[in-house]
């Protein structure tokens, strides 16, 4: 090493030029050469918290997070606690969360927006502050607006209070009535918003393909729109008369009225196209008017769900829905069903439906139980004797707290006759089974009824009530054990073609 340093006095700083040179390029920022175009890009993967902290890495870096041109005000990203350290202190929460939007609002530098997300609770004291971001967020023309106003605060203590503003007076600022014709979907979740206010907003959102409404005090609306897709309207509290839907591009529906009972007039001018609707409320009690709504569009329909509260005052006298009562749905694939039920005969008057869709391929059922006079705290039911060897025998002793009637085999037996006539069925979903006479006798009946049937799910676990039988099955340590264990001898009784998967 002496020699060569001899040789060559250049040497040493031969070599660390050298390594100078390789450590340059073994520690040179690359990523920081990319165009600001890619780079925001990149940012907008990450959620709006992690986003603005890379400010930090460089000059480069320190404003490129103001470009963003998603931002979802996700609460989580607030208040990863839980919700009970929130209410501790509750203003300084919303001060704290407020002030964070504000900011945002305040520094962003991009020309235009794809996402504007709020999920907060409406506070009227900050009424100016929601002004400022609906305005910022249509003036940067945001192609999506979501105003979720009951993310926190999920119950609404006041009625009286109709929500955040919104109108006409909005609109006021040139840059926001040019800006509505960019939005693609509009969520709207405890806002007050007129009748007349959405219809103006739908006849200028030349672009608009989702509609969420929820909780907004409508009275007269008429949903007209060429390009909207999708539709959906929750009612909480206040009293829709009257809906009329004029949208030829209209794929799916949702409309639930949260009520027992509907005064509501639907009135569809034309959905040609309408291919999956979800009805909940006072529409699917009886006597069912959303037969009627259906029966105008029921044959191009692909999916359906409905909330039926199969009241067991109606059927004291017939298990079955009548004859007639519902429409013919020819091209219906997917259907799912959730009744609470007051009597376990209750479930069978479900065939109707099942009689109704000749070309059906999945079918869900969503079960609750309940007794006859109202919610309870639970059913005591004694486990069903499923023996593989024999024909399940179901009984029920009279010194139980509600006795379940014997469900009619001719009610079995109408269903077998027309076997042939769902060829198409293959998966059958129960939620909430337990194993009681009504469900398990339904599927056996279905798993005979239906002649290319393959799988049974059986989920005693997806809907959970105060007021249902677990936690009283009689033998059973754990509260699901019993359902489950009456699903595995149920899989040793049906057909050996169909397969019963336990959740």
């Amino acid at each position: 090493m002496t020699e060569v340093c001899v040789e060559n006095p250049n040497f040493l700083s031969e070599v660390r030029a050298s390594m100078d040179i390789l450590s340059s390029q073994i520690i040179k920022d690359r990523i920081s050469e990319l165009p600001d175009e890619i780079l925001v890009d990149c940012l907008s993967l990450l959620d709006m918290k992690s986003a603005a902290q890379t400010s930090i890495i460089s000059r480069r870096w320190r404003y490129l997070w103001t470009h963003l041109s998603t931002l979802d005000f996700d609460p989580d990203l607030m208040y990863p606690q839980e919700f009970e350290t929130f209410w501790k202190n509750e203003e300084y929460e919303t001060s704290k969360y407020f002030g964070w939007i504000n900011q945002v609002v305040s520094v962003h530098r991009g020309t235009s927006i794809d996402k504007f997300i709020v999920h907060s609770r409406y506070v009227t004291s900050y009424a100016t502050l929601f002004d400022k971001w609906v305005k910022f967020a249509l003036s940067k023309r945001a192609k999506e607006l979501v105003l979720d106003l009951m993310g926190i605060n999920l119950i609404c203590k006041d009625h009286s209070e109709k929500g955040y503003p919104l109108g006409f007076d909005t609109l006021r600022h040139p840059p926001c009535y040019t800006g509505i014709t960019a939005i693609q979907s509009l969520h709207l979740h405890y806002v007050n918003v007129s009748d007349e206010f959405l219809e103006f907003l739908m006849s200028h959102c030349h672009h608009l393909e989702r509609l969420y409404l929820q909780a907004i005090p409508l009275s007269n609306l008429k949903v007209k729109s060429s390009k909207l897709k999708y539709l959906s309207i929750i009612m909480c509290f206040s009293d829709l008369e009257k809906l009329e839907i004029d949208a030829e591009n209209l794929l799916y529906f949702l409309y639930d009225d949260a009520k027992h009972e509907s005064g509501l007039r639907m009135v569809f001018r034309s959905v040609p196209r309408l291919v999956e609707t979800v009805f909940r409320g006072g529409l699917c009690q009886f006597p069912f008017p959303i037969f009627e709504k259906l029966s105008l569009f029921s044959g191009q329909l692909c999916k359906l769900s409905l909330d039926i509260d199969l009241d067991w005052k109606t059927y004291e006298n017939d298990l079955a829905i009548p004859e007639g009562v519902i429409p013919s749905f020819p091209n219906l694939k997917h259907f799912t069903c959730t009744t609470i039920c007051y009597d376990s005969s209750c479930i069978l008057a479900l065939k109707r439906f099942i009689e109704a869709c000749p070309t059906l391929e999945e079918f869900k059922m969503q079960i609750m139980y309940m007794q006859k006079d109202g919610f309870c705290e639970a059913i005591v039911l004694r486990e069903i004797d499923l023996d593989e060897n024999l024909q399940p025998e179901i009984n029920f002793s009279s010194d139980h707290d509600m006795e379940i009637g014997h469900v009619p085999d001719t009610v079995i037996g109408n269903m077998n006759e027309e076997k042939s006539s769902h060829r198409n069925l293959r998966i059958l979903e129960v939620v909430g089974f337990l194993g009681v006479e009504c469900d398990t006798r339904l599927i056996l009946a279905i798993t005979n009824y239906a002649c290319s049937l393959k799988t049974v799910i059986c989920d005693p676990q997806g809907i959970r009530y105060s007021h249902t039988p677990f936690n009283n099955f009689m033998d059973a340590p754990n509260e699901y054990d019993a359902a489950k264990r009456r699903a595995r001898k149920l899989a040793k009784i049906v057909e050996p073609k169909v397969k019963v998967v336990v959740i």
